[in-house]
């Protein structure tokens, strides 16, 4: 008897490049490169954003496969709108443009790979599109032309080479704006007009001793996060503005791939006890300056200066603002130099696998030096949730106290920082005070609506309170807030959606997760669950490798969920894996 085929009804994107022979005839290598920061920054993020996954890259193209056929247009919309902006300026002969197909259909699996009719249709369609543009088929036009605000044209009936049916396609039509998909995931703030959005670059170093890269990139952090409190505001996140550091990329290709209006760059040049900070707010769309300064100070004037900037960036934007008015911009966390500067130390490790020890032994250093520094108290409790959660150090009672100890204490010290609420949640969290952490979790979304971090650990508050539906969608945002969102994210959002029982979602965000090692219990659960019981195994056995004492008893006495059937079906998951009892 032939073996059975595996089948599954997927939504298919066919996306291809415009004439990729006449660009790698004129210059091959600038092409592949171009292709390459392409893929980087604009496409692999947007396939992980809606959900999907790359099947395959042919060199002139891709094959991408999404469970939801909404999600499938939407990346293909975002797709081509951030492209055409990244070709903005660039000279038509030099511009990569593509051609995109989205259909409906069922393909044949195996392995990795999908092939079949579905695939076929899908790559007949795309050469139905026109250059810059999107054309679907007709399946995919009754699923979306409801459910998404966007407006299609009737392509007619095409006979295509090898498809015995005419081909009915739609094409996007031109002049459209975006949409909102039914999973959370919105449109790029660069095209709304009602709400400002901004990113600010780290600050260079100007002071010749590398050893001030550490106080220059403090300086931006703060800055970005005192924006950030204003509700009026869309403030990308730190790890992706970082991206940029000791770069010298052009203003407008910087705002449009992070999706933003506004760019703030500037440097700082330290000497002895005086400092000189430069700022200066752009118009990434136009590159045109809107305001600049500089200031010459004295070192312990630092946090003046950093008000200054912010009223001033408020200031220019002016009506752009709905509130313009957020409180005071800065409180001055210390007058002692010194120990602000092992806080920056210190914050900048704690989530890295790399100098557990500077983390904690910086954050240490800012409390002997100034204990009324709320920020370090708070970034010690953050550093043992890393420590335990993500690098699986073993935690015990005491240091467990002395987390909450610290938390709890940069609370007293600052009640409205949005980082001591944050630490508490996460401490609390795990220790087992599940409605308390999401009350504090909250609370800092409130005092910080841009802070990406605790939009994703909000999702561990939802997910584990019975709501992981709410979890996803809370990493998606925390996702357009970091468009170059760390490798966490990732392990969040597979984890709410393994939660939310979206096993084949789960596995195609954990199986991105390669540097935290961690995740992959889930992963293989995932696996198991969608009936891959034979790499959900190999997948256990790597795990076991890296975890050799883990246990799913000693496990899920952790797990602080609220309903038992929600750890039971984690429980469930790791068992058909083969972890251990």
């Amino acid at each position: 008897m032939a073996e059975r085929l595996l089948r599954k009804l997927t939504a298919i994107i066919s996306v291809d490049v415009v004439g990729y022979s006449r660009l790698m005839n004129a210059d091959e290598s600038g092409t592949l490169a171009e292709l390459q920061s392409h893929r980087a920054d604009l496409i692999d993020p947007l396939v992980v954003r809606y959900g999907g996954r790359i099947v395959k890259s042919m060199g002139d193209g891709l094959l991408l496969e999404y469970p939801s056929v909404v999600d499938a247009v939407n990346c293909s919309v975002e797709l081509q709108d951030g492209m055409a902006r990244r070709n903005s300026g660039v000279p038509e002969e030099k511009a990569i443009r593509f051609r995109v197909g989205v259909h409906l259909g069922e393909v044949i699996i195996e392995g990795d790979d999908i092939f079949g009719n579905g695939v076929n249709v899908a790559s007949r369609i795309e050469g139905l599109a026109e250059p810059d543009g999107i054309a679907i088929s007709n399946d995919v036009y009754r699923q979306v032309h409801s459910r998404i605000d966007l407006e299609w044209e009737d392509g007619g009936k095409h006979q295509v080479k090898n498809i015995p049916q005419p081909i009915w396609i739609w094409h996007r039509k031109s002049g459209n704006g975006r949409m909102q998909s039914d999973r959370g995931v919105t449109d790029c703030k660069l095209a709304s007009s009602d709400e400002a959005s901004i990113a600010v670059l780290p600050f260079d170093n100007m002071s010749g001793d590398p050893e001030q890269d550490y106080f220059c990139d403090g300086i931006s952090e703060d800055l970005m996060t005192e924006l950030a409190r204003n509700p009026s505001l869309f403030v990308i996140a730190r790890h992706s503005t970082f991206v940029y550091k000791n770069k010298t990329d052009d203003m407008r290709r910087i705002g449009r791939e992070l999706g933003v209006q506004y760019v703030v760059e500037g440097s700082v040049r330290r000497s002895s006890n005086r400092i000189r900070i430069t700022a200066q707010l752009i118009n990434a769309k136009s590159g045109a300056h809107l305001w600049a300064e500089r200031y010459d100070r004295d070192i312990d004037d630092v946090f003046a200066v950093q008000d200054d900037v912010v009223r001033n960036i408020v200031s220019a934007l002016g009506q752009r603002l709905r509130s313009a008015s957020f409180g005071k911009a800065h409180a001055i966390p210390t007058k002692n130099i010194e120990a602000y500067e092992w806080l920056v130390r210190g914050r900048q490790h704690v989530f890295r696998a790399q100098g557990r020890t500077e983390a904690r032994d910086a954050l240490q250093k800012a409390i002997d030096l100034e204990p009324s520094l709320s920020d370090a108290h708070a970034w010690l409790a953050v550093f043992h949730y890393s420590d335990w959660v993500f690098y699986h150090q073993h935690i015990t009672v005491g240091t467990m106290n002395n987390a909450l100890s610290s938390a709890e204490t940069a609370i007293e010290l600052n009640p409205q920082s949005a980082l001591a609420h944050m630490s508490l949640g996460i401490v609390n969290l795990y220790g087992g005070e599940r409605e308390i952490a999401l009350n504090s979790l909250q609370r800092a979304l409130e005092l910080n609506p841009n802070d990406a971090d605790v939009l994703v650990f909000l999702q561990e508050a939802y997910t584990f309170d019975g709501d992981p539906q709410k979890g996803i969608e809370s990493v998606r945002q925390a996702m357009r807030l970091n468009p170059h969102f760390p490798e966490w994210y990732l392990w969040h959002l597979g984890f709410a959606c393994y939660a939310a029982g979206q096993y084949e979602e789960a596995t195609l965000y954990l199986r991105k997760v390669v540097d935290i090692k961690e995740p992959s219990r889930i992963l293989a659960a995932a696996l198991a669950m969608v009936g891959q019981v034979g790499e959900a195994r190999q997948v256990a056995q790597n795990f076991l490798t890296v975890f050799p004492s883990f246990s799913i008893r000693q496990w899920a006495d952790t797990q602080p969920f609220k309903d038992a059937e929600d750890l039971q079906n984690f429980i469930d998951g790791y068992r058909l894996a083969g972890l251990p009892e």
